[in-house]
């Protein structure tokens, strides 16, 4: 094989992924490695940066040798990974303690005290409301908690910033990672002095934030053995995984929205600039001059998976067939997909799961089709509240297990009125880290450009118009309910 490739790297939250591509997308092969998370009490949530890093060491050695390349076929690095960890570099380079991830929710106090302190600004200048996911509250934490392991630190990043760390020397965090923290001022595209000052955290240890397609630096020796590549071959900053993954699928243009649906779904629309609304996430597209808004709802196809056990069956095909054999509205009966609580829009962790209209005629059909309909429900609220702040949405492009399910896929068309775009499989955010390292070495012009034509198309659904003005009547009932039922939840705790 003579042909020049492009490594791609995705560091998630329970696997690390690798595949190997053309400049221009053409995946050659690609593989993964699972490790574990550790929780130390209820509520934390670490892992070892070490895993990371032998996950991306054997995972690269193993598409190599899949693919039979040789190490000077690979032309540059672009990685990706779970946003909103924090990581602890001391002055010896080494990681002080084990990383805390974006599932550790050990710092809602530190979040209370950054709303009461700097609230207004942090929304205005950042875009979001403080929640225990972020780097931020858990710096905070750690100086209230675990004084000595800031006082050894020279600076933290994310996951992706802790291997581009041991790959290239470099301790930076690109721009779409560092936009998720709320120290970050989305206009300036940089950390934000007055927010950090309000939290009353070292400036000193936030680290320099490049730009998504910067070459950081170049492979090191130690580095470049242990991956089995060549030293000095470029390394770029990189970008959050949501962000990639954005890319990967095609989403290269404002008002394009990147619809990633599994056990939860995903949906985040591209703006031409940062837009802020207290219940939504808001951050940086990796490529320049966009940003993303929008959420995620927990259960999306975990709802489905939880009435399938309710309901006895095996099969999820079976189950929609059940669900076409009822009109859409399910019969007046409508499905507040909350049984984990909630993210966006509502951001409520009492909120629980609701079916609403039953009756002695209320059947499977209807109760799979409520199901069906209601994840679809939330992702509209999401929708509608990015709109209200001026989120253009044009299109939304699907990946993920649900987008198998064409009544599933007509539903969300209906429901959202906007047509969907299901892709072809995808690999995800690894694909969108080798557009943005093609991109910066010149082997293509483009990255979103690139990404937009390799982004191969299945099928797109368009809405029906009477079907979702029959939606829209149930929507507006939808919207009642959560408010109603807030206090309830509550008291349920």
């Amino acid at each position: 094989m003579t042909t020049e490739l492009i490594l791609g790297i995705d560091i998630g939250t329970t696997n690390v992924k690798a595949i190997l591509a053309t400049p221009d997308g053409r995946v050659v092969t690609q593989a993964s490695e699972s490790y574990g998370l550790l929780t130390p009490r209820p509520g934390y949530v670490e892992q070892h940066p070490e895993d990371w890093w032998q996950g991306t060491a054997r995972v690269t050695q193993v598409v190599m040798r899949q693919a039979q390349a040789r190490p000077e076929q690979v032309k540059a690095i672009g990685l990706s990974g779970q946003g909103a960890g924090l990581t602890l570099i001391g002055h010896d380079g080494k990681a002080i303690r084990p990383g805390i991830i974006w599932m550790d929710a050990r710092s809602e106090a530190q979040c209370a005290q950054m709303r009461e302190r700097c609230g207004p600004r942090i929304l205005a200048i950042n875009g979001k409301q403080p929640a225990p996911y972020n780097s931020d509250p858990k710096i905070l934490w750690l100086q209230q908690h675990e004084p000595d392991s800031l006082s050894r630190t020279r600076t933290w990043v994310t996951t992706t910033g802790y291997v581009n760390f041991r790959l290239t020397g470099e301790a930076v965090l690109n721009v779409s990672d560092a936009s998720i923290p709320f120290g970050f001022d989305q206009a300036a595209c940089d950390w934000s002095d007055e927010l950090i000052a309000c939290f009353g955290v070292p400036r000193e240890i936030y680290p320099r934030v490049a730009r998504c397609q910067e070459i950081i630096g170049g492979l090191l020796p130690d580095a470049a053995a242990a991956l089995g590549l060549n030293a000095g071959t470029p390394v770029i900053a990189g970008g959050e995984d949501t962000s990639a993954a954005g890319l990967a699928v095609g989403v290269s243009q404002p008002g394009q929205a990147m619809l990633s649906l599994g056990t939860g779904g995903s949906l985040y629309v591209a703006t031409e600039k940062p837009l802020a609304h207290p219940q939504l996430l808001t951050f940086a597209h990796v490529l320049e001059q966009q940003w993303f808004i929008g959420g995620t709802i927990v259960a999306f196809g975990a709802a489905l998976a939880w009435a399938r056990d309710l309901l006895g069956h095996s099969s999820f095909d079976i189950m929609t067939e059940q669900a076409a054999q009822s009109e859409p509205g399910a019969d007046g009966l409508l499905f507040l997909p909350y049984l984990s609580g909630e993210l966006q829009p509502i951001n409520d962790g009492h909120a629980r799961g609701v079916f609403f209209g039953l009756s002695l005629n209320t059947r499977q059909p209807q109760l799979i089709r409520a199901v069906l309909e209601g994840t679809a429900f939330a992702m509209r609220h999401n929708i509608q509240v990015a709109a209200e702040i001026g989120a253009r949405l044009t299109e939304l492009r699907g990946v993920g297990g649900p987008t198998r399910s064409p009544l599933w896929c007509q539903i969300i068309a209906d429901v959202t009125q906007h047509p969907l775009t299901v892709l072809k499989d995808n690999p995800g955010a690894p694909l969108g880290d080798v557009f943005l390292a093609a991109a910066a070495v010149g082997l293509i012009a483009d990255a979103g450009a690139a990404a937009a034509s390799a982004a191969q198309i299945e099928r797109v659904y368009l809405p029906d118009p009477a079907v979702s003005a029959r939606y829209d009547k149930h929507f507006a009932v939808y919207q009642m309910l959560y408010p109603a039922l807030k206090a309830s939840f509550d008291a349920l705790q």
